[in-house]
C-alpha cells in the first residue's frame, strides 16, 4: 500500500491510497480516496483520470466517475483502516500474445514455379532432353549458368533435373525423383553423377551433401571404385572413409577379391600405398 501526500480540496484534507494486490490478481490495482479532516462528515462526488503515455486505451476508459459519497471522520477516531473510503478498481489491459510466425514458404514457391515452368526464359539440352528454368534462378545459385540455349555434354538428364531441382527447392531429391528411388550401384552412379554436376557448376553444399551420402553406402564391393573416385575428385571426406573401411581387418578380404580393387592395383598403385600406411598405422593402435 501507498499513501499520497495530503492535499486541500473543497475546504478539506485529503489523501489518495494506492494498493496493488500483486499475489492475488496481478492485472488490477485499487485506489482509495481517505478523508484526513477529523470531526466532519463530508459528501463528495469524485472522478479518477489515469494517464495513459502508451495511448493504448481510449480516452473514455481512462476516467472513473463515482456518484456521491459520504465521508465521515470521527474527531475521537484512531482506526484510520475503518474510515469510510471510495474504492475503484482498474484493470490493466493484459499483453497481447506474441503473433505466431508462419514457417517460411520461399522453398515451397519456387519449387512450385520449377515444375510449372511458368516464366522460364532459358533452355538447356541434357541427351537429347530439354529442360526449361529461368536465368535469374540459375544465375543466383551457380554463376556458370548463363547462355539462354546449352547443350551440356557429358551428363545424363536425370542428374541435371536433380541438379535443378536442388538449386530451386535447395532440398535433396524426394521418394518419387529417379535419384532417391534408385539403390545400388544405380544409386552410387547417379550419387557419384550429380557430385560432379555440383562441382562443375559450383553448388558447393550440393557437392558436400553427396560425398557425405557417398560415405554411408560403401561397401566390400563398392569401396575401391568410390576410393578412385574420391581421388579423380578431390573428396577427402570421402577418400578418408574408403581409407578407413578398408584397413579394416574384417572386410579387406572382400575388398581385395573386388573387381574394383583389382584395377586399382593394377593402374593406380599410389592410392594402395595410402591404404597400406593407413593399415600399418592402424595395427600398432
Amino acid at each position: 500500500m501507498r499513501r499520497s501526500a495530503p492535499f486541500a480540496a473543497g475546504g478539506y484534507t485529503w489523501s489518495i491510497l494506492y494498493y496493488h494486490y500483486s499475489a492475488y490478481d496481478a492485472n488490477s490495482v485499487d485506489l482509495c480516496l481517505q478523508l484526513e479532516t477529523r470531526g466532519v462528515t463530508v459528501t463528495a462526488s469524485i472522478s479518477f483520470s489515469l494517464l495513459d503515455p502508451t495511448a493504448a486505451m481510449p480516452p473514455w476508459k481512462r476516467t472513473t466517475k463515482a456518484t456521491p459519497v459520504e465521508f465521515t471522520n470521527p474527531a475521537d477516531s484512531k482506526d484510520y483502516a475503518k474510515l469510510t473510503q471510495l474504492r475503484w478498481r482498474r484493470r490493466r489491459c493484459p499483453r497481447p500474445p506474441n503473433p505466431k510466425v508462419p514457417a517460411s514458404d520461399l522453398m515451397d514457391n519456387l519449387g512450385k514455379i520449377y515444375a510449372t515452368k511458368d516464366g522460364s526464359d532459358v533452355t538447356y539440352s541434357v541427351e537429347g532432353e530439354l529442360f526449361r528454368a529461368h536465368k535469374i534462378i540459375l544465375a543466383m545459385r551457380s554463376p556458370v549458368f548463363y547462355a539462354e540455349l546449352i547443350h551440356v555434354q557429358d551428363m545424363k538428364h536425370d542428374v541435371f533435373e536433380a541438379l535443378l531441382r536442388y538449386m530451386y527447392t535447395d532440398s535433396w531429391p524426394t521418394s518419387g525423383d529417379d535419384l532417391a528411388a534408385a539403390d545400388g550401384d544405380d544409386a552410387n552412379e547417379m550419387l557419384c553423377g550429380l557430385l560432379m554436376a555440383a562441382d562443375r557448376y559450383g553448388v558447393e553444399r550440393l557437392r558436400l551433401l553427396c560425398e557425405h551420402r557417398l560415405c554411408k553406402v560403401l561397401n566390400a564391393c563398392n569401396v575401391a571404385d568410390l576410393l578412385a573416385f574420391a581421388d579423380d575428385q578431390h573428396c577427402s571426406t570421402l577418400k578418408d572413409a574408403c581409407i578407413e573401411f578398408m584397413v579394416d581387418s574384417e572386410k579387406m578380404k572382400e575388398v581385395v577379391a573386388s573387381q574394383g580393387y583389382q584395377q586399382l592395383r593394377s593402374k593406380r598403385p599410389l592410392i594402395l600405398v595410402e591404404v597400406l600406411e593407413k593399415s600399418s598405422k592402424f595395427r600398432k593402435v
